[in-house]
């Protein structure tokens, strides 16, 4: 099989991007990645960055109470 820069290969790859783009009633223009709306994130970045905070505050005590740094609650 021949690369797939030959000519025989690219006149059917142009063949195939015309019926795509009939099909579809795009325009290569439209289609293109770069015009594409940006998305908004799931969650906002101020609470992502308490939930971030939080977990590692978290996981900071645990390594303290760990190597018996942490405060010790008598009576439970």
């Amino acid at each position: 099989m021949t690369g797939a820069t030959s000519p025989i290969l690219r006149a059917r790859n142009a063949k195939f991007q015309t019926k795509r783009f009939t099909q579809r009633n795009l325009t290569p223009s439209t289609s293109s990645h770069s015009d594409q709306k940006m998305v908004k994130p799931v969650i906002h970045p101020y609470m992502f960055g308490a939930l971030l905070v939080l977990m590692s505050g978290g996981a900071i005590f645990q390594i303290l109470k760990m190597f018996g740094l942490g405060a010790e609650v008598e009576g439970l």
